[in-house]
């Protein structure tokens, strides 16, 4: 009977590890067998450890690469930003022409532009519209121009446009400037 007794008390004080099916004292926190943390009460617990410590670092980590992406986009592009001067760069005058160079056929786009505004602008891009005999849209490009026009000034441009359709489907086009960059960028 003794036996049995001291087998009630193992049963008592004692009980099975999930992990590893084990027979564990009932305080453990880790398993002696496996390793494994049997509680999260426990702040040595890599669990609690990861919420109290590891969260709070990634959060921190997160924000500062979130103010460093901030202050580099500044350092591009400062203020003021183009889209509060949109009307400020004109396309005075314009010419579609063609030409048959070594990689194919091409579509030049030269003209004047002029800048309106008290600021000065750079790697400006281009919004061109291809139109057909009956005024509908065939083609469209967003060529860039490597140019700097200063303020309350004109410049001429050339923007090149690899076309996809055949040449006699381009009746007219319409040029007009999309964006550009103050030139107080670093980038």
């Amino acid at each position: 009977m003794t036996p049995r007794l001291e087998h009630n008390l193992d049963t008592a004080n004692s009980r099975t590890c999930p992990f590893c099916a084990e027979i564990i004292k009932r305080e453990a926190k880790v398993c002696p067998r496996c390793r494994q943390w049997l509680t999260l009460r426990s702040i040595r617990n890599p669990a609690i450890t990861v919420w109290i410590y590891g969260f709070p670092h990634l959060a921190m980590y997160a924000l500062m690469v979130m103010l460093i992406l901030t202050a580099l986009n500044r350092f591009q592009n400062p203020k003021p930003d183009y889209t509060a001067f949109v009307n400020s760069l004109r396309v005075k005058e314009s010419r579609m022409s063609w030409a048959e160079t070594s990689n194919g056929l091409r579509i030049y786009i030269t003209g004047i532009l002029t800048n309106q505004s008290k600021l000065a602008w750079r790697d400006i891009e281009l919004e061109c519209r291809f139109l057909d005999a009956n005024g509908q849209l065939v083609d469209a490009a967003h060529p860039h121009v490597s140019l700097t026009i200063q303020p309350r000034d004109d410049t001429a441009f050339r923007a090149v446009v690899i076309p996809s359709r055949a040449t006699n489907d381009y009746a007219s086009f319409r040029v007009s400037v999309s964006t550009a960059r103050n030139t107080k960028s670093l980038f």
